[in-house]
């Protein structure tokens, strides 16, 4: 006779290990990856407005900037809880 008041494991974590968070790892990849983007895009963005470069590769790199910033605001917005 089972018992109702025993806790058991959920069917969605009963093959995986304690500790094993692959999907919240390959998120926390993804925003790791966005932010190191961001970063440099904008160091090459404001090396480049300053420098002998034709203007359109500021823009480039500032719009890589500015696209990789709604990417990550759309990837927090997603993945909230």
């Amino acid at each position: 006779m089972s018992d109702p008041y025993r806790f058991t494991q959920s069917p969605s974590h009963a093959g995986r290990r304690e500790g094993d968070d692959s999907p919240r790892q390959g998120r926390h990849t993804v925003r790791v990856l966005l932010w190191l983007l961001i970063i440099l895009g904008a160091a090459a963005n404001a090396a480049t407005s300053f420098g002998p470069f034709h203007p359109l590769v500021s823009v480039a790199f500032g719009l890589l900037t500015v696209l990789c910033i709604v990417l990550l605001v759309m990837h927090h917005l997603h993945h909230r809880k």
